[in-house]
């Protein structure tokens, strides 16, 4: 137990996090133009009241030596709050190269990936290899933003951690969604792959490992979790690939021939939604949530429509099957095809989130453009779930059948 408890303190400190990023050149600013001044912060002998953050000479010299004293002054273990603006001023950035590759990294477990990657695996590559993808995707996702809420681990805080994102930093941190996102995706991929197609199993392993890798250690790099979350995310990950890709071929077969497969899959995902684990304060992982759980069942219910009715958009031939050299008619298409399905399915997005939200906000008496009103939970899961499953639905049901009108499929 002793050991156990030596291990989780040291895959769980946050000078760890601080040294990688010192090592991928993050550096601390140590310039007067990395302070902060009395115009920044409400200051009270040269501390700050909101913060408890000391301060030099009436200016916030953003090193962790003055700030630890004044923790110990102050005796709170309260971090500094900092904005966005102040957050920057509190680093350099001495390695470009790795700053953009693991921004970029970082970017592969936003909702903006999500709603461009998914759809183009559907439309340009296999609906097979995406059905596997998204079961797989939507059920890890959930466990690991329902054990956020339920663990609550901390996040790593500044100091020492320098924050170069900020935007789920009111989320908790352990598993992180993000390593679980970037095993699932990959990793999928090349098992659903596996005897389908004619491909080296090496290189697969080698792309897939480089994926999860990447966005790992992404996450390290912009301050947003601790070495222990994204351990636990590939774990999460993992485990589920594990024990549940056996039964990923009944779970399949089910959703798309079952008459009653909709309703049950709209019903489970949206009730899903409704009893996900409650926060004391406000955070995005709840809305993000929804969104997955939203796309996945539109996602599954545009896979029986087409199913049901004959339409089919994949590879034909035996298996297995082998990738051909693509061609420049072929890479234009699939160019055309993405191009014009973003732009349709960003489109529909715009219009059933506008009326979907105004729609919901009448029924209970608030306002669409009151922010607080937004994020109250009937309000926000309804017009999330109603506005993704559109749209899951829509990108692989109606856009294919649009494509195949207008001789465009792959």
């Amino acid at each position: 137990m002793k050991l156990l408890t030596e291990l989780t303190d040291y895959l769980m400190d946050f000078q760890k996090v601080r040294a990688f990023q010192e090592f991928c050149g993050v550096k601390e600013n140590t310039s007067t133009y990395g302070r902060i001044t009395n115009e920044d912060e409400n200051l009270v002998n040269n501390c700050c009241e909101e913060t408890h953050q000391c301060f030099d000479n009436g200016a916030a010299d953003l090193h962790y030596k003055s700030t630890k004293t004044c923790f110990e002054t102050k005796k709170t273990t309260e971090t500094p709050k900092l904005t966005p603006k102040q957050y920057e001023k509190t680093y350099v950035i001495t390695n470009w190269f790795l700053y953009y590759l693991f921004k970029f990294g970082s970017t592969l477990g936003h909702e903006i990936f999500y709603i461009t990657f998914v759809p183009c695996i559907f439309w340009n590559f296999d609906p097979f290899i995406g059905r596997k993808m998204v079961v797989v995707w939507v059920v890890t996702m959930y466990i690991g933003q329902a054990l956020k809420d339920i663990l609550q681990w901390p996040r790593p805080t500044w100091p020492p951690v320098f924050k170069l994102e900020t935007r789920v930093a009111a989320e908790y941190g352990l598993p992180s969604t993000h390593a679980v996102a970037g095993t699932t995706f990959p990793f999928s991929m090349l098992m659903a792959m596996y005897n389908r197609y004619d491909f080296p199993l090496e290189i697969g392993v080698i792309l897939a490992c480089s994926w999860c890798l990447l966005v790992a250690c992404s996450r390290l790099y912009v301050g947003m979790h601790s070495i222990m979350d994204v351990l636990a995310g590939i774990s999460l990950a993992a485990t589920y690939l594990w024990l549940g890709w056996p039964f990923m071929d009944m779970v399949e077969e089910y959703t798309m021939t079952s008459t009653f497969a909709p309703w049950i899959i709209i019903i489970s995902h949206f009730l899903l939604g409704v009893f996900y684990p409650g926060t004391e304060h406000y955070s995005t992982s709840r809305g993000d949530t929804v969104i997955i759980l939203a796309a996945g069942a539109g996602i599954h219910c545009a896979s029986w429509f087409l199913y049901q009715y004959g339409i089919y958009f994949g590879p034909t031939g035996e298996l297995p099957y082998t990738f051909a050299c693509p061609t420049f008619a072929s890479l234009g298409r699939s160019a055309l095809r993405t191009i014009l399905g973003l732009v349709i399915l960003f489109m529909v997005r715009m219009v059933v989130k506008t009326v979907s939200l105004f729609l919901i906000c009448h029924a209970v008496g608030v306002s669409k453009n009151d922010r607080q009103a937004r994020q109250r939970k009937d309000v926000e899961i309804t017009y999330k779930f109603v506005t993704y499953a559109f749209v899951g639905f829509f990108a692989l049901a109606l856009i294919p059948i649009f494509f195949d009108y207008i001789n465009l499929t792959h």
